[in-house]
């Protein structure tokens, strides 16, 4: 007897403990508590969906508790661990259910038999009551899924609240039918926001903003992960920065999420997409070099941790970090080559188009390549929910107030950050005048006036304004009035008068863009870091000509130099107010000098330039033809080709003839120059 109080006392404490760590969840749980006081008449299903690790198991013994508060029954029951058959199902259930054992040994067998028996016992423990069934880990639950949705479920009545719980929704015939569309109540869970994060941390004893900010970046709110960040971190004494710390709990996590990944064919493609920011099917053949099925595509697009997007699709933030960690200390090689890959596929795909024609996404994922690593640290590590928002007179007050507020509580900041493929820290000190300097030559009225577009809003995902951007673009209508004014003028008195008529452009066809700032409120903040760097790669390699300036501090310039900006040699200005003289730094790629720049940032990233003109050559080849390639430059004949690639001749020689076509030569002389080989000297 007292063990049963001391055992019963010690699943009351966990219950205790377990609910203060839950977080977040508000939303969902207010949402339970609702269909579970609306009266047995208002059945429903309510359908728990995520990403492994986002919290669904942890979740549903919150609603466990919450019923048990209600005097309400509630039975859970695990997939992974009922008999995939009907008549197993309904005795699984019969036994949690308490039916007494010797009639269950007693009973048929058959499944209509058992399936009465079953709802008959369910509706008994029911009463007059509600009654909450929960199905977790569906995914799991096999060809029974048609059976119960067919057979066992309508007949529950609506006295009976439904919960099923896995990684992907409900979809498929459950949608088809009109009933079920009615029926099911969606609960997609997200991971954790930075108050959640703060506040399980807090929980944790975990305090230190400092602490805070690096551990929801290295986690990104995902709540398994940040379970196993803080327990790594506590439990073994190493600072929540440390790579011990980090790498636990990467290398946890994504074999929570690899189970659903068994295939091998599959993992090197969810390997692949990890070091892609977006992927569709074309650019995971590339980086792979080659062909990549549709079927095999399918499968990897089916699982819980990708999601779409406009641009295609992509691994959740942390599963991305966590198996670019993971892979890149166990095959650094391997990563490496995929990653210049990358690199070859967005250079191609930015040598193809002129300035301003390619897609705001592909000009971001080419700067995550090409970029530095601060550029990575700081403008790439979680995903950003946030918008800005174009000057207007409906919202000129808050425009007034956020640059009101920035002059009067600026603050020195420090800038702590970490490279997420080394581990290495870095740090920037800010002060507080640097980071207001901008706005003492603001003037909304007048940029208004000039281009109703140049100033923009930023504003996080709660629709707060969280930053300001002054953007200028350069063209007829502009340079008059960047000739004249502080802290344009400077640069643009500079330049040689056919440099300035080549700018005036018609108003439509802008030049370029001179970047006064673009600022946020706190830079010690990532997320709102991010959301500023991203602003100013949407205006990179989108005119031909980007110029800006900045407080003369490491911070700024360091990004400049990592986006492979250059600094105007000679021309400086004094128009922020502390006498030290600022510089200007400009991107031009315009004509001929966007192939210089991209040359010149692929060879930053560890590509020479002969060895990628080659590379770029044999992209336009499959992955055969360039196996033929390679034998035809060491000067094998086709019948050697054939038998060291076990095809016949007469496949060789259809190999040769597309290589032919593709590249736009004529015979094997003509292949071998073009590719910068000699031919062989035995004439074959």
């Amino acid at each position: 007897m007292e063990k049963d109080i001391r055992e019963h006392r010690l699943a009351g404490e966990i219950d205790r403990l377990e609910r203060q760590y839950l977080v977040g969840r508000e939303r969902e749980i207010r949402l339970f508590l609702e269909r579970l006081a609306a009266g047995p008449s208002a059945g429903s299903l309510i359908n728990i969906y995520g990403t492994g690790g986002v919290g669904k198991s942890y979740l549903l013994d919150e609603f466990r508790r919450l019923s048990a508060a209600a005097r309400v029954d509630f039975l859970l029951a695990d997939c992974r661990a009922l008999p995939l058959d009907p008549a197993g199902f309904c005795l699984q259930l019969l036994r949690s259910l308490r039916y007494p054992e010797q009639r269950l040994n007693n009973l048929r067998t058959d499944v209509r038999s058992l399936t009465d028996i079953c709802l008959d016992a369910i509706r008994e423990a029911a009463g007059d009551g509600k009654w909450v069934l929960a199905l977790d880990t569906f995914e799991e639950i096999g060809e029974l899924e048609a059976w119960l949705r067919e057979q066992f479920l309508p007949q529950l009545g609506p006295d009976i609240l439904i919960v099923v719980s896995g990684r992907v929704p409900l979809q498929g015939p459950w949608l088809v039918s009109p009933a079920w569309r009615q029926l099911i109540v969606r609960m997609p869970l997200e991971d954790l926001n930075y108050e959640a994060v703060k506040q399980y941390l807090g929980r944790s004893g975990i305090e230190r903003e400092e602490l805070v900010r690096q551990a929801w970046n290295r986690t990104r709110g995902h709540p398994l992960t940040l379970s196993l960040f803080v327990s790594t971190t506590l439990a073994q004494a190493v600072p929540p920065h440390s790579s011990a710390a980090i790498g636990n709990a990467f290398a946890q996590a994504v074999n929570v999420w690899l189970k659903e990944v068994p295939d091998a064919a599959v993992r090197e493609a969810v390997e692949a997409a990890a070091v892609l920011r977006h992927f569709n099917q074309e650019l995971l053949s590339f980086v792979l070099e080659k062909p990549v099925p549709t079927e095999q595509f399918l499968q990897l697009t089916g699982f819980s941790f990708v999601r779409k997007t406009d641009n295609g699709w992509m691994l959740h933030d942390m599963l991305r970090d966590a198996i670019g960690y993971e892979l890149r200390q166990r095959m650094p090689g391997h990563y490496d080559r995929l990653w210049k890959r990358c690199v070859t596929f967005y250079y191609l795909a930015m040598k193809k188009t002129s300035p301003g024609q390619s897609a705001p996404w592909e000009r971001a994922d080419w700067v995550y390549y090409i970029g530095d690593r601060l550029v990575r640290t700081l403008f790439y590590q979680q995903f950003v929910r946030g918008s800005t928002e174009a000057l207007h007179p409906g919202n000129w007050p808050e425009a007034e107030r956020y640059v009101g507020n920035r002059l009067a509580s600026a603050r020195d900041v420090r800038i702590v950050g970490q490279d997420p493929e080394s581990g290495e820290r870095f740090e920037y000190f800010l002060k507080a005048s640097d980071s207001v300097s901008p706005y003492r030559h603001l003037n909304l009225t007048e940029l208004y006036r000039l281009d109703p577009g140049i100033v923009k809003l930023l504003r996080d995902a709660r629709g707060q304004v969280c930053g300001m951007a002054a953007v200028v673009p350069i063209h007829e209508r502009t340079l008059d009035y960047l000739l004249a004014r502080p802290p344009f003028s400077a640069y643009f008195s500079s330049l040689s008068k056919p440099e300035l008529e080549r700018l005036r452009t018609p108003r439509e066809q802008a030049a370029g863009y001179f970047v006064m700032f673009i600022e946020v409120s706190d830079y010690s903040d990532s997320t709102l870091c991010h959301a500023a760097g991203l602003t100013f790669i949407q205006y990179m390699l989108s005119a031909g000509l980007m110029v800006t300036t900045s407080p003369a501090i490491p911070f700024f310039h360091a990004i400049f130099r990592g986006l492979g900006f250059e600094r105007v040699k000679e021309v400086v200005h004094y128009e922020y107010g502390d006498g030290r003289p600022t510089p200007y730094f400009v991107l031009d790629t315009r004509g001929t000098k966007l192939r210089d720049y991209l040359n010149k940032m692929i060879a930053l990233a560890g590509i020479p330039q002969d060895r990628h003109d080659r590379d770029e050559r044999f992209n336009l080849l499959s992955r055969r033809e360039r196996e033929v390639v390679e034998l035809l430059i060491q000067g094998r004949s086709n019948l050697e080709i054939a038998n060291a690639l076990f095809l016949s001749e007469a496949t060789v020689k259809k190999h040769i003839s597309n290589i032919y076509g593709k590249l736009q030569v004529k015979k094997r002389a003509q292949l071998l120059h073009l590719l910068g080989e000699r031919p062989p000297s035995s004439g074959r």
